[in-house]
């Protein structure tokens, strides 16, 4: 592969605005990391960035839009994100995959602090990786507060193995430190990378009014506590292994959920409840207490609710648990009218 090129100016600049003119680049690498400053297509989409082409955005209160990543393959993520405050919207990534399914690579890195990425499209991962990953800073209290809302994750093929998540909060390490971030109003469709299609890995997380429509996984709450998921609609339409809601972990609350025509079982159910591991490390299994499961609807699901589901060396059941003023019926009904169903990913995309 050869050197990759710096890619900052000759872009027309005009005070804090940096104007990228349509074309196709190979193998450029465009940082920016000072304060205020606005980086954009020429045309939203018209910019096509392939080879080894990559972005890295620091520095605070600087946004980045109308970007098109695509065909590509880099070794660690297309989109990088630090610093506070910053913006990468009405962007795409599609297809940048190396040669091999077995090297892993991140496509989105979000560090940093209060952080936002949105209206974005992201489809075609097919190597190991999550597709988008939240990292936290280890010891840190105060939480990282970024915000991931209204982008359209597109299909992920089965990886076959662990690391194929679309979205993760947190790591292990971290799991136990406040994330504070919101995850709303996204697409899902057909992630399929593992049963983990949002792994959260942190505490203090919202995810709310997201859709998943014909997705081989779930959204599961796998490591940290006192996480919320409310106003989900998950639309299995018959698709083969689609799941809703995993949980383990203390203080969660899952609430007025949609859950539709899932075929997932056990794991996999609508809502899913594990057991724990007793003295669990950090990358194990806790003991489920303290859920609250209320006022979701479940409308014919091959499993309602599974509850204590055994694992690898799980004996602790679930201690405390509420589960009030569900709805379960077994016929259609209208979908619900909470979910902002349009509006998601780049609109100079047709996502689909």
């Amino acid at each position: 592969m050869r050197r990759r090129e710096l890619l900052l100016l000759p872009f027309a600049m005009q005070a804090a605005e940096v104007v990228i003119p349509n074309g196709v680049y190979r193998d450029r690498v465009l940082r920016y990391d000072g304060k205020g400053m606005r980086v954009r297509a020429e045309t939203p989409g018209g910019v096509v960035f392939t080879g080894a082409s990559s972005l890295f955005v620091g520095g605070e209160g600087n946004r980045v839009e109308g970007l098109w990543f695509r065909d590509g393959a880099v070794p660690k993520a297309v989109i990088t994100m630090v610093g506070k405050g910053n913006r990468v919207t009405q962007c795409a990534i599609e297809n940048y995959n190396g040669a091999s399914k077995s090297v892993d690579t991140k496509w989105v890195s979000i560090y940093g602090e209060a952080n936002k990425f949105d209206h974005n499209y992201i489809a075609g991962k097919t190597n190991r990786g999550t597709t988008l990953v939240v990292w936290l800073k280890k010891g840190d209290i105060s939480g990282a507060r970024h915000k991931i809302y209204r982008n359209h994750f597109g299909p992920r093929e089965p990886l076959g193995e662990n690391g194929g998540e679309t979205i993760r909060v947190g790591d292990s390490a971290t799991s136990l430190q406040p994330g504070k971030c919101v995850v709303e109003e996204n697409w899902f469709t057909r992630c399929d990378g593992e049963i983990e299609v949002i792994s959260n890995k942190s505490c203090e997380n919202v995810y709310r009014g997201n859709v998943f429509r014909e997705c081989a996984g779930t959204l599961t709450l796998r490591h940290g506590n006192s996480c919320v998921v409310e106003g989900n609609v998950f639309l299995g339409e018959g698709y083969p292994q689609s799941g809703g809601v995993r949980i383990i972990g203390e203080d969660h609350v899952v609430e007025r959920n949609f859950f539709e025509r899932l075929t997932g079982t056990g794991s996999r159910a609508a809502i899913s409840v594990m057991q724990g591991v007793a003295n669990t490390p950090l990358n194990g299994y806790a003991q489920v207490k303290r859920a609250v499961i209320r006022q979701n609807t479940i409308v014919d699901c091959a499993e309602i609710m599974a509850l204590s589901v055994k694992g690898a060396k799980t004996t602790l059941e679930p201690e405390d648990m509420k589960i009030e003023s569900n709805y379960v019926v077994e016929k259609k009904i209208g979908r619900p009218s909470f979910i902002a169903m349009e509006e998601v990913g780049p609109k100079w995309r047709k996502s689909g």
